[in-house]
């Protein structure tokens, strides 16, 4: 997909474009908390929004989509000395899951570059599944003797 391809935020998308906006950010905001949480245990409101948030992108841009995951149970705030932490919650987990496994998902890397914390977290997330797919080995046809020159 080349960077003319990549469904930037704009006041001008069709309902259709939006809603697979939607989709990928969900994945991408879901993503970001699992690693951050990975990483620090606790994480702030605007730790998460700092994270989120691509190029010609704002915080707002994202609130609806955080909304959507706040009703359905994927993240939970709370406030913690009047600061706002998110938790990925456990349902949150299998929603990531299904994002990122599920053959009808909708995600993928827009443009010809993604962010690295992005692709690291992804590689991450992978690495502590428990489920990983592991790759086979087949049996060896025996010794064949050495490679000729």
């Amino acid at each position: 997909m080349s960077e003319k391809d990549e469904i930037a935020v704009s006041k001008t998308l069709t309902a259709e474009e939006q809603a697979v906006w939607d989709a990928k950010a969900k994945v991408r905001v879901l993503l970001n908390l699992w690693a951050l949480e990975d990483e620090k245990m606790i994480v702030r409101k605007g730790e998460l929004n700092k994270r989120i948030v691509r190029t010609n992108e704002t915080s707002k841009n994202y609130e609806g989509v955080i909304g959507e995951l706040q009703e359905a149970g994927a993240i939970v705030y709370s406030l913690s000395n009047r600061v706002t932490l998110v938790e990925l919650s456990a349902w949150g987990k299998e929603v990531l899951a299904d994002g990122l496994k599920s053959k009808d998902s909708l995600f993928e890397f827009d443009g010809s570059q993604i962010g690295t914390r992005l692709g690291n977290a992804l590689l991450k997330w992978i690495r502590h599944q428990d489920g990983a797919v592991g790759v086979g080995v087949e049996a060896g046809k025996g010794d064949v003797g050495a490679i000729g020159v």
